[in-house]
C-alpha cells in the first residue's frame, strides 16, 4: 500500500488533473490512498474571502465564491464527471454561501480554518470524478473523519494515536488493490468535531500521518519540480537533482527555504522507516528523490545543497545586567511564546541574544515585551542561508571553504544549531542569490 499526495498545481486544471489520474491508474496494483492539495491559488481566494467577511464586505465575498464555484463547474465539465460529483460540488459551495450569509463580521480564527478547508473538499471530488471517468474504482474519503487535532486554528497539531485508531477503524478496510480512496490533505477536526488546519503546506504533513497510520511502503510527493535540487534551479540554472537525501537533510532543507516539502512531513514517517519519494506531476518518467533514513550516495559531495529563505528579520536583545544571572534566555523565549512567534534561528552570549522570526505580524508587541527584558533592535530584509550536508560540524574545512566563497559579503548571524548537518547564516536579503550561487559554485564547479 502506498500514499500518493498531489500539490496544487498537480490539480490546477483539468489537463493536470488527468495526468494526476494518469500516474494513479499507474499505481493501482499498490493500493494507492490519494491525498490532494486545493486547485492552484484556491485556498488564497478562500483566505481572502474570510477576510472580507471579517470586512463586512459580504458583496464581495460572495462574488468571490461565484468565481470560484464557476472555476471547479468548468474543471468538472472539462473532465466530464459523473452527476453526483457536480451535485456534492454544488451542495458544498451552497454550504459556503449559507456561512457568508449568516456569519458575523468579526475575526474569527474558527470560522478562517472551516472556510479555508473548502479547498480541498472541492478537488478530491474533482480527482474521484476524473478517476471513476478514466475507469478506476475509485470512491471519495473525508480525511476530517479520522485526522483528529486539537483546536490551534491555523496550525493545529494532530493527535497521532487517535488518528492511528481512527485510520486503522474507518479508513484501512476501504483500501485494496484495485481500489483507489481519494482524501484531502490539510483539513482535520478537533474534538468537538470544529475543522481545522494544518497550516499552509500541511497536505505533505497530512499524507505522512496517512502513510505511518497505514504502515505504508512508501509515501511519494508529486509536485512540479523534479525533487530536492543542490540549489534553487531559479537562482541557479544548473543545479543538481538529488537523487537520494536522509530525512535530516530533506528536513534542513524544508525549513530554511526549499518549498518542495513540508518540514514536518517526515517526522511520523522516521520511527516507521517509510521512505519519502518526491516526483514531478508533469515529467513522471523521472525517478524524482528517495528520502530514507540511511544516505544511498558514496559521500563524496559533503555538502548537499544550499537553500535560501528571505523575508527574515532580526530580533537582538542586549542586557548588560544579566551577565551571570540566570533566567535570561527564559524570559526572552516567554515572550515569543506568549505572541505564538515561532524562532527560526538563534545566537548568544552572556548578555546578548540574536535571533530570527518570519512573521512580523506580532512584531510590534513582541518588541514592547521584549524592551522590559534589555535593548532591542530589529533588523528587516534579511535572509536565511543554509549550507545542508552530511557530518559538516566534523568535516575539517567546510565552514573555511563557506566563508572564503562569500569573503565580500556580509555575515550578520552564524548558527551551527543542534543539527550536525547544516550551517546556517544570516545575510542581507538582497544578497541571497549571489550567496547561493557563490556557494554552488565552490561546492558543486562541476555543474556550473
Amino acid at each position: 500500500m502506498i500514499v500518493l499526495k498531489f500539490g496544487g498545481t498537480s490539480v490546477g486544471d483539468a489537463s493536470a488533473i488527468q495526468r494526476l489520474v494518469d500516474v494513479v491508474e499507474l499505481a493501482t496494483a499498490d493500493a494507492p490512498l490519494v491525498v490532494v492539495s486545493a486547485m492552484t491559488r484556491v485556498t488564497n481566494s478562500l483566505l481572502d474571502l474570510d477576510a472580507l467577511l471579517t470586512s463586512d464586505e459580504y458583496a464581495e465575498a460572495e462574488r468571490l465564491r461565484r468565481e470560484l464555484q464557476h472555476r471547479h463547474e468548468q474543471t468538472a465539465a472539462a473532465l466530464k464527471v459523473a452527476g453526483w460529483v457536480v451535485g456534492d460540488l454544488l451542495a458544498s459551495f451552497e454550504e459556503l454561501a449559507e456561512l457568508i450569509r449568516v456569519f458575523p463580521p468579526v475575526a474569527d480564527l474558527a470560522r478562517r480554518d472551516r472556510i479555508a478547508g473548502f479547498g480541498e473538499l472541492w478537488s478530491s471530488l474533482l480527482v474521484t470524478g476524473a478517476s471513476e471517468a478514466k475507469g478506476l474504482a475509485a470512491s471519495w474519503f473525508d480525511a476530517r473523519t479520522v485526522m483528529h487535532t486539537d483546536s490551534h486554528f491555523g496550525a493545529a497539531i494532530p493527535d497521532e494515536p487517535a488518528i492511528r485508531t481512527a485510520v486503522a477503524r474507518d479508513l484501512a478496510p476501504r483500501i485494496g488493490a484495485g481500489q483507489v480512496v481519494v482524501t484531502q490533505g490539510f483539513i482535520g477536526r478537533n474534538a468537538a468535531g470544529a475543522p481545522t488546519t494544518l497550516g499552509r503546506g500541511g497536505s505533505d504533513f497530512s499524507a505522512a500521518l496517512f502513510g505511518a497510520a497505514l504502515g505504508a511502503s512508501r509515501v511519494e510527493i508529486w509536485t512540479d519540480v523534479d525533487g530536492l535540487m543542490s540549489a534553487d534551479p531559479r537562482v541557479v540554472p544548473d543545479a543538481r537533482l538529488l537523487s537520494h537525501a536522509t530525512y535530516d537533510e530533506a528536513a534542513e532543507l524544508a525549513a530554511f527555504g526549499a518549498k518542495v516539502l513540508h518540514p514536518a512531513t517526515q517526522l511520523p514517517l522516521v520511527e516507521a522507516g517509510i521512505p519519502i519519494v518526491i516526483r514531478n506531476t508533469f515529467a513522471p518518467e523521472k525517478p524524482g528523490t528517495w528520502i530514507g533514513a540511511e544516505s544511498l550516495d558514496d559521500g563524496s559531495l559533503p555538502v548537499r545543497s544550499i537553500s535560501f529563505k528571505p523575508g527574515v528579520t532580526i530580533v537582538q536583545i542586549r542586557a548588560a545586567r544579566m551577565l551571570g544571572a540566570y533566567g535570561f534566555l527564559r524570559r526572552i523565549f516567554e515572550v515569543f511564546e506568549r505572541h505564538e512567534i515561532v524562532v527560526d534561528v538563534l545566537a548568544s552570549s552572556e548578555v546578548s541574544v540574536s535571533l530570527t522570526i518570519d512573521d512580523g505580524t506580532q512584531l510590534a508587541a513582541v518588541v514592547h515585551d521584549l524592551g522590559a527584558i534589555g535593548e532591542v533592535t530589529v533588523k528587516p530584509g534579511r535572509g536565511v542561508v543554509a549550507v545542508v550536508g552530511r557530518a559538516i560540524r566534523e568535516t575539517p574545512g567546510i565552514a573555511a571553504r563557506v566563508y572564503s566563497a562569500i569573503a565580500d559579503v556580509n555575515v550578520e548571524m552564524i548558527s551551527q544549531g543542534a543539527s550536525a548537518s547544516n550551517l546556517t547564516f544570516i545575510v542581507a536579503e538582497a544578497n541571497g542569490p549571489q550567496v547561493v550561487r557563490a556557494l554552488h559554485q565552490a561546492f558543486f564547479p562541476e555543474f556550473e
